[in-house]
């Protein structure tokens, strides 16, 4: 089955990155007594539509049937689709395209006594991966073997908890979520995009193009909104 997998890959690769897509990664396993070929394919700019993955099906079927020799020992399925928003990461690549954002992984050994965790991914090497876990609204900073990763994906959660100036850096232009100990113009949750922080204020456009300025003495939680 391996060999199957890396002929495709090598195959569709090329062919897919003309085009400006993405071969996430591609699966060939049995499901009941069928064999099944899944091909994930993301777009390398912007989200993949319906029309791409009936495109892309018709394209991929007509490249795997020009393969020579045959390298599929038995008929089978094919299912081309997006990686969808819990997607595995892999390649070191998978990783780079998942920096910001937050991610699950497994690990095979355990990392202050835990074996898996969410946490947002701030950089990556062939070799590790520099990982931001929020506890009880503190960020502390993990540094983490890639040989440790038993597996990763993204974490359906892309919620960052903004304590630090350079969180709220971050997040300007971003849209981010806001809770206050007292009410401010009566309103004590307010969500809009993040124009302005500073040590004293905050200040958030709202949808109907309002902006309002909340001291940050009076914020009690703050995080980006999920936008993924």
């Amino acid at each position: 089955m391996t060999g199957v997998v890396e002929t495709v890959k090598t195959v569709l690769t090329p062919i897919l990155a003309e085009r400006e897509f993405d071969l996430w990664d591609v699966i060939y396993e049995k499901q009941d007594s069928d064999m099944v070929l899944r091909i994930l394919v993301d777009r390398q700019h912007g989200a993949i539509t319906m029309d791409d993955l009936v495109m892309l099906t018709e394209l991929i079927g007509e490249q795997l049937d020009q393969i020579a020799p045959d390298p599929f020992p038995a008929a089978y399925m094919m299912d081309v689709s997006s990686p969808g928003a819990q997607r595995a990461l892999k390649r070191l690549e998978d990783f780079t395209w998942a920096l910001e954002k937050t991610i699950h992984l497994e690990l095979n050994v355990p990392l202050d006594d835990l074996t898996e965790f969410d946490a947002e991914l701030q950089a990556v090497t062939d070799s590790s991966l520099t990982l931001v876990k929020t506890t009880k609204g503190k960020r502390k900073t993990l540094e983490l073997p890639m040989n440790q990763v038993k597996s990763a994906h993204l974490a359906i959660s892309q919620v960052r908890i903004l304590t630090s100036q350079e969180d709220f850096a971050w997040a300007i232009n971003k849209m981010v979520h806001v809770s206050t100990y007292q009410k401010i113009a009566g309103v004590k949750d307010f969500t809009g995009e993040l124009l302005k922080a500073d040590e004293t204020i905050l200040e958030l456009k709202m949808d109907d193009e309002q902006v309002v300025e909340i001291p940050r003495a009076a914020v009690a939680q703050a995080r980006q909104a999920n936008d993924f």
